[in-house]
């Protein structure tokens, strides 16, 4: 025969019933989520949906040595080192990037900064052709055989601080004619984006070239505000707010443009300094870097239109 259950058992059994039965159907439902087997539970434990992968072209997350973000080899567009003929004499070397489509598309010639043409100025045309550009980084160091035959990065700077202001002049102008020569360009739509020394040298191919419809500047020092009256083509100035040397001026020179007229905007990334946008280098920032691209493509969107 059983032995009766323990009164305190019996009585433990008849308020657990009670407070099922008060609880009702709603805590009926709950008591497998709180066990880990109902819909909750379920839910809690589903793996987040996956992140989407950046749009094409867009910066990286982080930096990379290799600075490749758009490959040489993405079907989507051709790419390859080209030589064309100097404004006077000599040959250019360059970098041209197109999209692998048939279509007219907008040009956009890409200016490198102070350490020559790099790996990272490749894929930035790479990135310009995967949204619709035909991009053209010449080699500034053309006349004394190009970049990687100048040597280290020291004779490279040193090289460019040596070329003269005509010799620039010339490099440009052969740049931007030899890009209108190319079939899938609209010649009444080119731009130019400079980094750093080719910023610089954007406000001279402004000057000198009516040919050019719009610019975007990275880590520039502006010009002096009296020349604002000057300038007649659409600008965006980008730089770092920890670049003392872009910044010096700028509210001054933004005043001037404003006052003429001019289609200009600036912006200050924060927490960013000279070479922010440069994914193979220690001073690259990836947020300031994201949201200085999507200014550049709306900027030129704008202006040039692709």
């Amino acid at each position: 025969m059983d032995r009766p259950a323990h009164p305190e058992v019996r009585c433990g059994r008849r308020r657990m019933l009670r407070g099922l039965l008060a609880f009702g159907a709603a805590g009926a439902a709950l008591l497998p989520a709180l066990a880990g087997r109902g819909p909750a539970a379920r839910a809690a434990k589903a793996p987040a949906p996956p992140v989407p992968p950046p749009p094409p072209g867009a910066p990286p997350t982080k930096s990379d040595a290799k600075a490749v973000t758009v490959s040489p080899q993405d079907p989507a567009i051709t790419a390859a080192a080209v030589e064309y003929p100097g404004f006077v004499v000599g040959t250019m070397q360059g970098y041209l990037a197109a999209p692998s489509g048939g279509e007219i598309y907008p040009g956009v010639i890409v200016l490198h900064d102070a350490i020559g043409l790099t790996e990272h100025i490749r894929d930035v045309a790479r990135r310009f052709a995967r949204v619709g550009y035909v991009a053209l980084a010449p080699d500034l160091l053309s006349r004394l055989g190009g970049t990687a035959k100048v040597g280290d990065q020291t004779h490279i700077i040193t090289a460019l601080e040596d070329t003269s202001s005509q010799d620039y002049a010339n490099a440009l102008n052969a740049t931007v004619r030899y890009l209108e020569t190319r079939p899938q360009v609209a010649k009444s739509k080119i731009g130019v984006i400079g980094f750093g020394l080719g910023a610089n040298l954007s406000w001279l191919l402004l000057n000198i070239n009516a040919d050019v419809k719009a610019a975007v500047l990275f880590d520039s020092q502006v010009p002096d505000p009296s020349v604002a009256p000057q300038i007649h083509v659409p600008v965006l100035s980008i730089c770092g707010e920890d670049d003392k040397q872009a910044n010096d001026g700028l509210k001054a020179f933004d005043d001037a443009m404003k006052k003429a007229g001019a289609a200009w905007s600036s912006k200050v990334e924060p927490k960013a300094s000279h070479g922010f946008f440069d994914d193979a280098r220690t001073t690259f920032v990836p947020d300031a870097a994201k949201d200085a691209w999507q200014l550049t493509l709306a900027w030129f969107q704008k202006y040039l239109g692709s």
